[in-house]
């Protein structure tokens, strides 16, 4: 879906329009109805920024095992780094020599670096994977996202914009069964596509909303349809409300990075935002494509740590990034790398507890399809995000999982 969308359109599709009126990028003018309030936000009144790197990022060459030589044995010179460009965070292991401002961050002990992340019986296509990663379940046992779920099992406390992801799409992630976020791919690129808005136009949208909003009901789906026409009109109204709308457009991942953290730092009680981050399934030419992906995601990280800075609390703010699974160790004969399993995750904070976490996986003892072993879940990842930075409801709440599953969270936070 666009940012545009008719007058009509809204009018007579409303039901439509409704339904999935959280994940639509709409347009209202600022009214009296709903009023902004001060919300209070997570159980810590910390902040969670998610930013995935849709694709699946080869890990080997993100924190290169520099002094492993199996991985200059399965990686011609054209792919691997060598020991000399990398910046190293141990004996065995370097950062992407573009991640500079990500190893500044970690000799500061303000990242965390959690080595070799999957899942059991891992998923290599895209679609399957991400499935897991944003239900927090690798049985597909929900359709819910995790942070939609927690969302859901937390009190509002007011807020209208709980969550928010900066685009066009709504990420599963964000999507509970009763609550979503919004997403929005810029502060002020909402316009009607039939032309500019009059106020006489303006005026017969609110009075439509109204008659909505005054509809009393027993229907359930019809009750559904009202509160998140309500909820719609007020999360939007809601956003408006920051005087934002001649704010640029986001260029860039680290520009839509800002833009989450004023969504975060602003008054609307907006707990968790999420950034996309494309183009990592290199299955050809590799090395200068990920080089320049490396390079963008050091610029936002740079854009966080600036950003939560001028907040006066950057304690209370965290990115974390993900991606749905690694690369082969081995190079394809295109230069590039084929689906895999294990990969890197980061955490930047300087409320994290910063340096190394899990272990990085063998190269040379591999699982029957030939890719790594992981070693850590990624749901013992996610476990300290739920408990302790977020707060308000356990992980086990959220994430379903069982004793059974011998689950260890990692204590980054």
């Amino acid at each position: 879906m666009t940012g545009e969308i008719t007058r009509r359109r809204f009018l007579t599709a409303g039901g439509g329009l409704a339904a999935g009126a959280l994940a639509a990028p709409l347009w209202l003018r600022p009214g009296g109805l709903f009023g902004v309030m001060d919300a209070h936000a997570s159980a810590t009144g910390r902040k969670l920024l998610v930013l995935m790197l849709g694709g699946g990022n080869d890990g080997l060459n993100t924190v290169v095992p520099y002094s492993n030589p199996t991985y200059y044995s399965k990686r011609t010179a054209d792919l691997a780094w060598q020991p000399s460009e990398v910046l190293p965070v141990s004996a065995d292991l370097g950062l992407n020599p573009k991640l500079a401002t990500l190893k500044a961050a970690f000799d500061r002990g303000q990242a965390a670096i959690i080595l070799g992340v999957g899942y059991p019986n891992h998923d290599l296509s895209h679609f399957g994977s991400m499935d897991v990663w944003q239900t927090g379940s690798p049985a597909h046992a929900n359709t819910s996202g995790w942070l939609g779920r927690y969302l859901d099992l937390t009190p509002a406390s007011g807020s209208v914009v709980r969550a928010a992801a900066i685009g066009y799409t709504l990420p599963q992630a964000l999507t509970g069964d009763t609550t979503s976020g919004v997403s929005l791919p810029s502060f002020g690129g909402f316009v009607f596509a039939d032309g500019p808005d009059s106020d006489a136009e303006a005026s017969r949208l609110h009075s439509a909303h109204l008659t909505c909003a005054s509809e009393q009901t027993t229907d359930p789906i019809a009750a559904a349809w009202l509160a998140s026409d309500n909820q719609a009109f007020a999360a939007v109204r809601a956003v408006r409300s920051l005087g934002l709308s001649g704010a640029p457009a986001p260029q860039t991942v680290a520009d839509q990075v800002a833009m989450a953290v004023t969504l975060l730092s602003s008054n609307l009680g907006c707990d968790v935002a999420f950034v996309s981050m494309g183009g990592f399934d290199d299955h050809a030419s590799e090395k200068p494509a990920h080089t320049t992906l490396m390079a963008s995601l050091d610029a936002a990280v740079a854009r966080f740590q600036t950003a939560v800075a001028a907040t006066g609390a950057p304690q209370d703010y965290l990115m974390l990034t993900f991606s749905e699974f690694g690369r082969r160790v081995e190079e394809n004969g295109n230069g590039g790398t084929d689906h895999g399993t294990a990969a890197p995750m980061f955490a930047v904070s300087s409320g994290v507890k910063g340096g190394l976490y899990g272990a990085q996986p063998s190269l040379d003892t591999l699982d029957p399809d030939g890719n790594m072993v992981s070693q850590v879940d990624f749901r013992e990842v996610y476990m300290p995000v739920i408990d302790t930075w977020l707060g308000g409801v356990s992980s086990q709440q959220v994430l379903g999982y069982s004793s059974s599953d011998n689950l260890v969270a990692i204590p980054y936070v």
